[in-house]
């Protein structure tokens, strides 16, 4: 008997992304390294975030950025358009970055900054 080429998506789902990669994946012990050298980081990256007293909008954690970069060296991805569209769907990319399922990614200008004109007074 022939099954039927239908699609359901359930409303919810009660896995995590970490249940999507299997055990042995060879990124499985990358992400455990790079986690801990991060770590070794966090005063550096706290330095250099320090609070805006102007306000404005968050940034995005430099861990999750610097994950995405290793990911484009890893897979040989071209570009960071690239690297954001195959982030969207892919979800290998989203768990060695730490993004949830549901966390929209970023444009791929995040990964340049322009540079800066001193203030004419």
């Amino acid at each position: 008997m022939r099954g039927a080429d239908t699609f359901t998506e359930s409303l919810f789902t009660m896995r995590r992304l970490e249940d999507f990669v299997p055990a042995n994946h060879p990124l499985r012990p990358i992400r455990a390294m790079v986690n801990e050298a991060l770590l070794k980081m966090d005063d550096l990256f706290a330095g250099m975030y320090e609070a805006d007293i102007k306000g404005g909008r968050p940034s995005i954690a430099p861990e999750k950025l610097l994950r995405a970069m290793l990911l484009q060296i890893f897979f040989s991805v071209r570009s960071e358009r690239q690297l954001m569209e195959q982030t969207q769907y892919n979800l290998l990319f989203r768990w060695f970055i730490g993004l949830a399922m549901d966390d929209a990614v970023w444009v791929p200008s995040v990964f340049h900054q322009e540079p800066r004109t001193p203030d004419r007074a």
